[in-house]
């Protein structure tokens, strides 16, 4: 006996209802906003220029210098940049830092400073946590010309996270 009209269409449908269940089952959910909040800033400390050089800050906050500069302890502490960062748990995320030469400090006096060599921990990419958030600790090198006037200087830096 041949089957009825009707019999066909409902195999049809069952078997598209499962296909589609089984897509939106395993599909990977959509991703949670991801944001950065900086929760320090990148500070070098007290130093002296004396004939020039350099002064380090790492992503941990330890601070070198090269040439004659002379680190000092007085004054406002050392420390790197740190940045909260949160979203979709164990989501892998890359870092986009600043290139060299494009972030000037600049005195009250117009007296300026460049920062070079930014460097990250976690460093280029990272991954948060099955929470959903990871801590990035960046640092620099100051650039410190021969007999660069003394005073306070200041400036931004922007550090962009995407996802993977």
């Amino acid at each position: 006996m041949p089957a009825s009209p009707t019999s066909v269409p409902l195999r049809r449908r069952a078997a598209r209802s499962i296909a589609w269940r089984e897509l939106t089952e395993h599909a990977p959910a959509p991703l949670a906003a991801q944001t950065i909040v900086a929760t320090a800033n990148l500070s070098f400390g007290a130093f002296l220029a004396g004939s020039g050089g350099t002064v380090v800050v790492s992503p941990n906050g330890s601070r070198s210098k090269t040439g004659s500069v002379l680190l000092l302890s007085q004054g406002s502490g050392v420390s790197a940049a740190q940045f909260s960062i949160s979203g979709t748990p164990d989501a892998p995320y890359s870092i986009t830092l600043p290139g060299d030469n494009s972030v000037t400090l600049v005195d009250g006096n117009l007296n300026t400073l460049a920062l070079n060599a930014f460097t990250s921990s976690p460093s280029g990419s990272g991954r948060l946590s099955g929470g959903g958030t990871q801590w990035l600790g960046v640092g620099a090198t100051l650039v410190v010309g021969s007999g660069q006037a003394p005073g306070s200087y200041a400036g931004s830096f922007s550090v962009t996270v995407n996802y993977q």
